[in-house]
Formats: structure tokens, C-alpha cells, sequence
């Protein structure tokens, strides 16, 4: 990985800073890019299982919101 600055003038200027001390912008190998962009790639599979998490979730509180009603329905006729 190489840091590089990008001059005023446009021009590209390669430094040998490590890339603790790079504040500019860090080039990387392209097998790294990869790797990178392929485990954000979202699938069908990935859509389907938040699908289900959030519906799943919808459901179970509307469940938990019924029973505190009924519930409080109960304590109210004692």
C-alpha cells in the first residue's frame, strides 16, 4: 500500500509515509479491493434473512404488546 497527495495543479505525488502517518489518500493492491468490495456485496439471501429478522421482530412485539394489554385488562377486573 502506497500513500499518495493530489496537488492543487492536479497532479499525483507518491510519499513514503507509512499509513499511520498518511493523511492524503492510500493506494491498494487490486486482490485487496477485491476482497473488500466482495464481502459488502449484498445478495438475495442477505435481503431475505433482514426481511425475516424484521418481520419477525414486527410480529413478536405486536404479540408482546397484546399481552401487556391483556394483562392490564385482567389486573383492572380484580
Amino acid at each position: 500500500m502506497q500513500c499518495i497527495y493530489l496537488r492543487a495543479d492536479g497532479t499525483v505525488s507518491a510519499t513514503s509515509e507509512t499509513l499511520e502517518q498518511c493523511t492524503g489518500y492510500v493506494l491498494v493492491p487490486a486482490a485487496d479491493a477485491q476482497a473488500l468490495t466482495a464481502s459488502y456485496q449484498i445478495t438475495s439471501l442477505g435481503i431475505t434473512e433482514a426481511f425475516t429478522w424484521g418481520f419477525g421482530v414486527v410480529v413478536m412485539l405486536g404479540f408482546l404488546s397484546y399481552k401487556v394489554r391483556a394483562a392490564r385488562a385482567v389486573i383492572k377486573m380484580i
